[in-house]
Order: structure tokens, then C-alpha cells, then sequence
């Protein structure tokens, strides 16, 4: 199994468990302490059948046919060119493999407020919102699969709610996902003002129970 964009391995560690010890996950990134974090959390964890490189997802350098499935959780944003990553998955799957694709909506009215303002900075700021340089629909994925070659495509829905304790955790986690791209490249004065605007909503939105958050979470599953 490979697992793309593996991150700090949400995806890779239970990968690793469900192939069992028959097994064997891969999870590349292109961030190279990322990487060396993963890594170490393997060791630590003494996980035999899971490793971790430094790669690019457009640019994979294994063989044809060389996995039974492929992961790419909560990272389309960061392709620069969305059709090169699918042909490169395509291309390292093996007959009837499959490729599972995760993203998320938002739905509750502070992400919606946060999404609808950070476009609203873009605009007046012109930082780029993903790694396309333009804003990109998750509607179109189910398309970008058919167009790779992969068959039966299917979108499965799951609804999940996240709690934060306070407004810092939720600004934190902003920081773990899509968002990110853009945060990362606002000027820094730009940023400053974007957070404090971002910290007097999340006062208005704190609860006694702290901060609440629904988004609806797509599978998108194609078969080669």
C-alpha cells in the first residue's frame, strides 16, 4: 500500500495495522522533516512493515504496478498539477487496485465565516490559496479519476464533528490541513491581521464547552 503526502501518518500507522505483518505500507512526502519525524515515530512504535521517503507525488519513482492500493488523505491541494499526481497513481497501481482519496467541507457557520473571509484576503492580498495558484472545487475529483483512467468511481459521505478546547487549538489545527497553504504564504503583517480578526470571532463563538466544528468528509474511491 502507498500512502501520498504521508504526513505524521494518521493514514500510514493504520494502514500498517489492517495489512498486518503480510503486509507492507510506503508513505512518501515531499517535506523532507516530515519525513524524519515520521520516521522516528515508526521506530518508536517498532512498526516492522511500514517505512517512510521523500518523494514527489507527480514525479514517483517505483516501478509500474507496484501497489495494491494508494492513499492520498486531506492533500490534493498541495498538487500543483492534480492530473500528473493520478496518472503517476494509475501508473504504480496494479490491475484492480484501488485509489482512496480523502477531503472535507465544511458546514458549520464559523468554517464557512473562515473559508468565505480567508478567500475574501486572497483576493485583496493575492497570496495563492493552494498549490494551483486558483481557486479548485473538490466536485470535480470524481472527474479527474475518470479522465486518469480509474473506473467504478465512487463518493462515500461522513459527517464529523471536531471540539477544540479553546480558540488556540482551533487556530492550531488550521495548520494541520488545506488552510495551511494559504497561511503559510500570507505576508507576515497580512497573517497578524488575518489571526486577530480570525481570534475576535472565535471569542464570539466560544462556548463553555469551547469551539465547535462539523465538516462532511468525502471518500472518493476510484478502481484501476
Amino acid at each position: 500500500m502507498l500512502d501520498v503526502a504521508v504526513g505524521r501518518g494518521a493514514n500510514l500507522f493504520a494502514a500498517a495495522e489492517k495489512v498486518g505483518p503480510r503486509g507492507q505500507v510506503i508513505g512518501i512526502d515531499l517535506a523532507e522533516n516530515m519525513v524524519q519525524e515520521t520516521k522516528a515515530e515508526i521506530e518508536r512504535r517498532s512498526i516492522a512493515n511500514a517505512t517512510v521517503l521523500q518523494m514527489d507525488a507527480e514525479q514517483l519513482t517505483f516501478d509500474p504496478a507496484s501497489f495494491d492500493d494508494v492513499l492520498c488523505g486531506f492533500a490534493t491541494f498541495l498538487f500543483p498539477h492534480l492530473d500528473q499526481a493520478l496518472a503517476e497513481f494509475f501508473r504504480v497501481l496494479r490491475t484492480g487496485g484501488k485509489l482512496g482519496i480523502t477531503v472535507a467541507r465544511d458546514t458549520d457557520v464559523l468554517s464557512q465565516w473562515y473559508g468565505k473571509r480567508l478567500t475574501e484576503y486572497h483576493e485583496l492580498y493575492h497570496f495563492p490559496l493552494n498549490a494551483r495558484g486558483e481557486y479548485f472545487d473538490i466536485s470535480e475529483i470524481p472527474s479527474y479519476l475518470a479522465r486518469a483512467g480509474f473506473g467504478d468511481v465512487q463518493v462515500l459521505h461522513e459527517q464529523a464533528r471536531f471540539d477544540y478546547t479553546d480558540a488556540l487549538q482551533w487556530w492550531d489545527a488550521k495548520w494541520t490541513h488545506g488552510t495551511r497553504y494559504s497561511l503559510e504564504h500570507m505576508p507576515a503583517e497580512v497573517l497578524a491581521q488575518f489571526k486577530k480578526e480570525v481570534f475576535d470571532r472565535l471569542e464570539e463563538a466560544q462556548r463553555q464547552d469551547g469551539i465547535c466544528e462539523e465538516r462532511n468528509l468525502e471518500f472518493i474511491i476510484g478502481t484501476k
